[in-house]
């Protein structure tokens, strides 16, 4: 099995903004969807990657 911290570090290479996202990230958004101030929002995907998307090469 990998070492966590290494692994941690090795991934965040990769992202655009330097790292892996924190869970309190991902809670922000969650608690938004789920709150009253989300009634209009309806069909959304969102990708929380830090960017990492952008990286990635997609067949033409």
């Amino acid at each position: 099995m990998p070492d966590p911290v290494a692994f941690r570090a090795n991934i965040g290479k990769i992202d655009p903004v330097g790292r892996t996202g924190l869970p309190h990230e991902v809670a922000s958004l969650i608690a938004f969807v789920g709150s009253d101030e989300a009634t209009f929002v309806t069909g959304q995907v969102w990708t929380i990657d830090g960017g990492r998307m952008t990286k990635l090469s997609l067949p033409a």
